[in-house]
């Protein structure tokens, strides 16, 4: 398959000029995750006329073989691109996609089957909603997994917290009016690899005006690294992406940075009811990791600061 070849349809069916909805996925060298998540799009309640999925190939090698497998269930996109980081790679797939609504879905999800039934009409009916699902990680039993979803718990308890409007939706599952994401200049691609992409993105939204939704109703399972090494490079990648992202809010003047280090100040308060979920034997090794995510973080972000005051025009959103 050639680069950016579409797939076509089965024999007989002619797909709408304008789709409902065209999910934007990263295929990154995880050629197993990739069949589960498509899996999970084939298994989707919304019907297929009614959805593409735009797969940006970022892989060292094609994912084309996997696609094939799935060419007679989903409409599907090959786009073969340069890994330019998820901000770049993700308006690759917008800038391709034909859909009115897009769908973000990272390449270690598996979406819950009612997952765009639930979406898609939120942002039908409100153009300046990005809508979000809830993140679940599997495998309670294993202290990496475990360590992911109380995390994952602990920020969205302290952005989201009952009876006030969300202020962050991770954008590993959200979707949105694509005219909209667009017109906003899409993710902000100087981030390159770093992460904090959909945190920048999210903070321009709502200055724009537009409204965060909750979907409780739907969710994800988010596959969380399974070695210490990637456990230990994503929080340090995360820390990195956040000393760009608290530069380029300074200067939009959308909110302050000791605003947001009060989770990490706080966080005794937002663990309790996750931990409590989680059996005993694991509660003890899931502290231990809580601890190096915080000494990773706090090293990505003085890492990214050193190297931007080094470095200053290659930082930061002006």
């Amino acid at each position: 398959m050639r680069a950016g070849e579409r797939t076509t349809p089965d024999a007989g069916t002619v797909a709408p000029p304008t789709l409902r909805v065209s999910v934007v996925t990263m295929a990154f060298n995880r050629p197993a995750a990739l069949r589960a998540c498509l899996s999970s799009l084939a298994a989707q309640s919304l019907p297929r006329c009614d959805f593409e999925v735009v797969v940006v190939d970022v892989s060292a090698s094609s994912v084309a073989s996997i696609l094939a497998e799935f060419a007679t269930q989903l409409q599907l996109v090959h786009h073969v691109v340069p890994n330019g980081g998820v901000a770049a790679n993700r308006n690759a797939g917008a800038d391709r996609a034909r859909g009115a609504v897009l769908a973000f879905l990272d390449d270690d999800c598996r979406a819950d089957g009612e997952w765009l039934a639930h979406l898609v009409p939120l942002v039908e009916q409100h153009r300046d909603a990005l809508v979000a699902g809830r993140v679940v990680h599997d495998a309670r039993h294993a202290a990496l997994p475990a360590a992911g979803q109380v995390i994952t718990d602990a920020v969205d308890a302290f952005f989201n917290p009952p009876g006030a409007p969300p202020r962050f939706l991770p954008g590993l599952n959200f979707a949105l009016n694509r005219d909209a994401y667009l017109a906003l200049g899409g993710c902000d691609v100087r981030y390159g690899r770093l992460a904090a992409e959909d945190r920048d993105f999210v903070d321009r939204w709502r200055q724009a005006g537009g409204q965060l939704v909750r979907c409780p109703h739907t969710h994800v399972h988010h596959d969380h690294r399974s070695s210490l090494s990637g456990f230990v490079r994503q929080y340090v990648n995360y820390g990195r992406g956040a000393w760009r992202y608290h530069r380029a809010r300074r200067v939009r003047r959308s909110g302050r940075m000791a605003d947001d280090l009060r989770l990490h100040v706080g966080l005794p308060r937002y663990l309790p009811a996750s931990l409590a979920r989680l059996p005993w034997p694991t509660r003890l090794p899931v502290l231990l990791l809580l601890g190096v995510w915080q000494v990773a973080n706090a090293a990505g972000f003085v890492w990214q600061a050193v190297a931007d005051t080094l470095a200053p025009t290659r930082s930061g959103r002006n």
